[in-house]
């Protein structure tokens, strides 16, 4: 490499290199050898480039460009701004490399750089000292290891790229960040200062981001929810890129996430490495492009320009549009829209002061506040970001509230719901605190009645993270259900998209998509598979509005797969929540089930139109005055302890909230000493039956018994099927067994570093556990490869789960290979033939 990079610097030639990747553009001009003197770099500086000088070269860096779904349009602009400062005739190759770089190559008539060779070139160029590169960037990671002295190659040893559950770190830091109010270059210094860190999961963008809105309504301050993200994001890239791989310092650490100083910290630690043994280049964000070009100018011959003009060719995206699958085109016939029935409220005009209720409900984005009267009209409403700052935002509703209509009413009552209840409902003094559920079904039933013939009897809901999805008959919820973690984030996924792509949520989303023709059919697979097909959907000629079409659709059948699930819906059919502001998903959902859907007034605030009727009721029922706190939360005397829970193994977050001198813990919590106070006197008839599985499962077995080989068992998967078989089998043949500890979050993180493969999430901890045994110490590790169990019908067959049969094989070749080599039992097991034919494979092993 270092040979050949010296050949190519003494070359007279200006070379480009352009990096299309999936958030934005970079360029880099390369002059080489003799062309840093005939090329005016100077020109190109005072259009926004950065001149990097090394021995034998010259770079013009550009700025970075983000794309916005336009990825094609935007670098060709770009090479026209730079080809109005540097002729076009002087330039002799130009290189395309990035994830969306084949469309462009196509157009300008060259050929696509490989996005590993590009990487490992510029870094070889900029840092020839380097041995590992990670880079990390808007939707793509990578791993690189070189070798010391590569020759005539760019000397890439071993190399790793994410799946798409691993996808999307920078776009996902970018938006996190933005959703909390910081820009991205400001997380650094807001994470140092962090005195907490909340557990985020790593894994997946869909389960990072609720852990997050958790974490907020845990009181975790916006900075230590960052750390947080940080150190996940960290986490991931080790599991799902690294998976036990060689890191050999110096590190290069590059990418549009390396300009992020928390995730900078959050690496160092991990990896244990020192300022020295990982470098963040400067031009962290343009070795790809870099390399690009000078792999462009050691392929050039002088032969002068082998490249399409910019200026000959179209800059829209376009080609193929006519082959994508679409749906049919949305409609807002079937759509009744109630908004414009309501009136706005007048006091009474003899001022007298009115009896009012406050219903609060705060949400994982939104939070609304609601104010009714004794007649339950709606006297003031608030509908605001939570911003990751329930308590201040709440503070600033209730100010407003004071400021406008303080003097005109008298609280009788207050209710909150909300995955943000319980705090806030502490805060203000809530009369009543209420699931979500009941205060839905409650401000519907309500809407209803005032201002349609039927009632209600079917709910969907829709808000930025939750979903929710009722039955009602006569006025009674039959039938419910929530969205699991893998259906959250719809409504602010279209957010995102919607700020990805450049256009506005409120006035241009709903717009562009009811005017799409022919929607492009997107599926409702994981948020995280369609955000990866959006953009190369746009580089081969999709319309925006077909894709905002199809994200309105794939909300629509995302919810009715994953949460209503067949269920029986009605004929009255509410839509409400936040996303209900969005007539284009109401009308996906008419379309799609050819029913009317009614989109209510109020519809973003229902739940907390439910709570003030709650509140309402419960003081007209019990006559009792209002616990409420007053307008301002701030002078709420109240803290807040985060600590461990050591009442078990898993070791807790648990966080004693103290309000005007009574505590109360919440969080994740099992402990019986931090459990809510019952509210009635009730004891449970049934004993706990996980803890007489355990005793039952555990029974017979010596962990101090001496003497005899250790033979170590993971506490995972069938163990708790067959421990008592093999505990018996291996005490009679005087072993020793150990087993591992109960699953922990340590045991877990251990798993994720050293799986290699993308199984389930019991498979990535059965890792954890043989990681645990390991260090614990052992002369045999026993993982069987069990293919089928017993039955009682002998045509039936048995096979257990493809992943748990191979499990040993998996393990014994995960991150953990070189310490379990040699030590490692698994023998093959058919329960299925009985006691005589597994005594027989046993015989065998």
């Amino acid at each position: 490499m270092e040979q050949r990079m010296q050949s190519v610097l003494r070359t007279d030639r200006l070379a480009i290199g352009v990096d299309v990747g999936s958030i934005s553009v970079k360029i880099a001009l390369a002059a080489l050898g003799g062309a840093r003197d005939r090329a005016d770099l100077a020109a190109l500086a005072s259009r926004g480039y950065r001149i990097v000088e090394r021995e034998g070269c010259r770079v013009a860096l550009s700025s970075y460009e983000r794309h916005l779904g336009r990825p094609r349009a935007v670098a060709v602009e770009m090479l026209r701004d730079l080809f109005g400062a540097i002729p076009e005739s002087e330039v002799d190759e130009l290189a395309v490399t990035g994830s969306g770089g084949k469309p462009l190559a196509h157009v300008l008539g060259t050929k696509p750089v490989n996005e590993f060779r590009a990487v490992a070139t510029g870094v070889r160029f900029l840092i020839p000292s380097a041995r590992t590169v990670l880079e990390m960037g808007g939707e793509n990671s990578k791993y690189i290891l070189l070798s010391p002295a590569a020759g005539d190659g760019v000397g890439i040893v071993d190399y790793e790229t994410n799946g798409d559950c691993a996808a999307g770190t920078g776009s996902f830091m970018d938006q996190q960040a933005s959703r909390l109010r910081y820009g991205i270059e400001d997380v650094g210094a807001v994470t140092e200062g962090a005195a907490r860190t909340p557990t985020i999961a790593g894994r997946c963008s869909v389960f990072a981001k609720s852990d997050m809105i958790h974490a907020q309504q845990k009181g975790y301050e916006p900075g230590e929810v960052l750390r947080g993200l940080c150190e996940a994001v960290a986490r991931n890239y080790k599991a799902s890129i690294i998976k036990g791989k060689k890191i050999e310092a110096p590190v290069a650490f590059i990418g549009g996430v390396s300009a992020n100083a928390g995730v900078v910290r959050a690496m160092r630690s991990l990896f244990d490495l020192g300022e020295e043994e990982m470098i963040v280049p400067e031009e962290h964000a343009w070795m790809a492009a870099l390399g690009a070009a000078l792999l462009a100018g050691e392929a050039a011959e002088g032969r002068g320009a082998r490249f399409r003009s910019p200026f000959e060719v179209d800059a829209a995206e376009g080609g193929g549009e006519e082959s994508f699958p679409r749906s049919d085109r949305l409609s807002m016939e079937n759509v009744v829209l109630l908004r414009d029935r309501i009136r706005p409220y007048s006091f009474p005009e003899d001022g007298r002061v009115v009896d009012a209720f406050l219903g609060i409900d705060i949400g994982s984005v939104s939070t609304n506040l609601v104010v009714l009267d004794e007649e339950d009209n709606v006297i003031k409403e608030i509908y605001v970001r939570t911003e990751a700052r329930p308590i201040e935002v709440v503070h600033r509703g209730l100010q407003e509230i004071e400021r406008e209509i303080g003097r005109r009413i008298r609280v009788r009552g207050v209710g909150t719901t909300g995955s943000g209840r319980e705090l806030i409902g502490e805060l203000v003094g809530a009369d009543t605190v209420n699931d979500e559920i009941t205060a839905h079904k409650t401000g519907a039933t309500y809407i209803g009645r005032r201002l349609i013939d039927r009632e209600v009897d079917t709910i969907f809901e829709i808000g930025g993270q939750d979903s929710k999805f009722i039955s009602i008959q006569d006025g009674v919820v039959v039938d419910f259900a929530m969205n699991e973690a893998c259906a959250a984030g719809t409504g602010s996924f279209l957010e995102e998209q919607a700020e990805r792509l450049g256009i506005s949520i409120k006035e241009e989303f709903s717009r562009l998509a009811l005017s799409s023709k022919a929607p492009i059919r997107l599926g409702e697979r994981c948020t995280v598979f369609i955000e990866k097909d959006i953009i190369p959907y746009l580089q081969k000629g999709a319309k925006v509005e077909d894709l905002v079409a199809g994200l309105a659709y794939s909300i629509a059948l995302n919810y009715l797969n994953r949460v209503v699930r067949g269920r029986r819906v009605g004929d009255v059919v509410y839509f409400q929540g936040g996303t209900a502001y969005n007539d284009s998903v109401g009308a996906a959902f008419a379309t799609i089930l050819g029913k009317s859907i009614i989109i209510p007034p109020h519809n973003g605030v229902v739940g907390a139109i439910g709570m003030a009727i709650l509140a309402r009721q419960k003081f007209q029922g019990s006559g009792r005055e209002t616990t409420f706190r007053g307008w301002s939360i701030e002078n709420v005397d109240y803290s807040i302890r985060d600590f461990a829970c050591k009442g078990c193994s898993n070791f807790c977050d648990v966080q004693e909230f103290t309000v005007e001198g009574e505590k109360t813990y919440w969080g994740d919590k099992c402990s019986d000493r931090y459990r809510k106070r019952p509210k009635i006197d009730r004891r449970a008839i049934v004993p706990d039956l996980i803890k007489l599985r355990d005793e039952a499962l555990l029974e017979g077995y010596d962990p101090d018994r001496p003497g005899g080989p250790a033979v170590a068992m993971p506490r995972a998967m069938y163990f708790y099927d067959r421990f008592p078989f093999w505990n018996r089998l291996f005490t009679e043949l005087g072993c020793r067994i150990v087993l591992s500890d109960p699953t922990t979050k340590n045991i877990v993180n251990l798993g994720l570093e050293s799986t290699i493969a993308e199984p389930c999430f019991p498979i990535k901890v059965a890792h954890g556990h043989a990681a645990n045994l390991i260090q614990k110490g052992f002369d045999h590790l026993f993982i069987p490869n069990v293919i089928d169990s017993e039955t009682d019908i002998p045509e039936m067959e048995s096979h257990l789960c493809p992943w748990g049969q191979t499990l040993p094989f998996v393990v014994g070749q995960s991150g953990l290979k070189e310490r379990i080599s040699g030590r490692l039992l698994s023998p093959t097991i058919h329960f299925r033939r009985g006691f005589e034919g597994v005594r027989d494979e046993l015989a065998d092993t």
